[in-house]
């Protein structure tokens, strides 16, 4: 099975789960712009939230996706405002008849004075601990 992590991250909160994430499963994470030619069984797909929104260049990413190059999609993210943009990514995603796994991760990321210090240690232990529960399913 080929596992990929691409993620998109503009403060780095996002790239740190992506790499815990990665590390867990022994691969790399690759950024939106870096990633090329997707090809794999499992998607790892990680997003910042910007103004209550993605970031153009992950709308950009995911009209490259296809059924054919990804067999089933883990969404992942990081947000100093809350959990409605993951919605909105599933959605974009599934108007592209992607799979995508009903659970998802969410970590509180820092932003100003908001969430200091996050994402944590222990947060990114819940990266690694969330990345073997959908490995064991």
């Amino acid at each position: 099975m080929y596992i990929a992590v691409i993620y998109q991250s503009r403060g780095g909160n996002t790239k740190k789960v992506a790499d815990a994430i990665a590390r867990e499963l022994h691969t790399a994470a690759w950024s939106v712009e870096e990633a090329k030619n997707l090809d794999c069984d499992l998607l790892f797909l990680g997003s910042g939230v910007y103004a209550a929104s993605l970031d153009k260049s992950m709308r950009e990413f995911i009209a490259t996706l296809t059924p054919h190059s990804v067999k089933k999609i883990v969404l992942f993210g990081t947000s100093a405002g809350g959990r409605k943009p993951f919605g909105m990514m599933k959605k974009l995603l599934k108007l592209r008849g992607l799979t995508v796994e009903k659970e998802f991760l969410y970590i509180p990321g820092s932003f100003a004075f908001l969430n200091k210090g996050r994402p944590n240690e222990a947060d990114l232990e819940n990266a690694k601990a969330f990345a073997r529960s959908v490995l064991g399913k």
